[in-house]
């Protein structure tokens, strides 16, 4: 809602939430009228966040399709920042990103991540900043919808399989902020994830995804076991 730029919709998948959450939607529509800002929701059951995902896509009108949680926040200037960099395009790029902060939940900056697409490094580690990032919705018709075998990294899943199809274009701005209490916080469940798809895809030997999933498992736990140590 306070964004400096109004030429975008707005849709809203929820879950069938039973406590106050449809009615404060509600309450958000004068304010998208009185903006004209194209405003959509619906609050039904669903299979988890990428089945809300593949809803939101369904409904959407708009060549770029962009994905934040309920944790996630643009940064004021980030749509039409996006808007920008979409309309200098060249080389029939379909796939845009840029980088977050990562907060705690007091909204302190933990860490900033994003780095640009590179299909090869999908087979190791998720370093793209997928929050915020923008889509050209042919992509999905041409990848595929998000799957719901997975319930935590099912962008990776989407991400390798777009190996053909995803022409990126990334610029290293910070555009939004996600929370550090997420689904995908739940690192030990999306690791065990993440060597599923890559066993899956068998792009490389299982030495070498297996080796890889280590290494990312030291870099996420390292960490912590140092702390801790202290």
């Amino acid at each position: 809602m306070i964004q400096n730029f109004s030429d975008f919709e707005y849709i809203i998948v929820d879950g069938n939430s039973t406590d106050k959450t449809v009615t404060i939607i509600k309450s958000f529509e004068p304010e998208f009228a009185a903006k004209n800002i194209t405003f959509k929701f619906i609050s039904e059951k669903d299979k988890g966040i990428y089945d809300a995902w593949n809803k939101g896509v369904a409904m959407a009108d708009g060549k770029w399709i962009s994905f934040l949680g309920s944790d996630d926040c643009y940064f004021p200037d980030a749509l039409i920042t996006y808007f920008e960099k979409i309309s200098q395009l060249q080389n029939n790029e379909n796939y845009i990103s840029s980088q977050v902060h990562v907060v705690d939940e007091n909204g302190n900056v933990m860490r900033t991540m994003g780095k640009a697409y590179q299909w090869k490094n999908m087979l190791k580690n998720m370093n793209i900043a997928q929050v915020g990032s923008f889509h050209k919705r042919e992509l999905f018709q041409e990848i595929g919808p998000f799957s719901l075998e997975y319930r935590i990294v099912s962008d990776l899943d989407f991400y390798i399989r777009g190996k053909d199809y995803i022409k990126p274009y990334y610029f290293k701005e910070v555009t939004a902020t996600m929370e550090n209490n997420g689904v995908s916080n739940q690192i030990n469940k999306a690791l065990k994830e993440a060597l599923k798809v890559r066993l899956k895809y068998n792009y490389d030997s299982k030495l070498t995804i297996y080796l890889n999933h280590y290494i990312t498992f030291l870099k996420c736990y390292g960490g912590k076991i140092k702390k801790g140590a202290k």
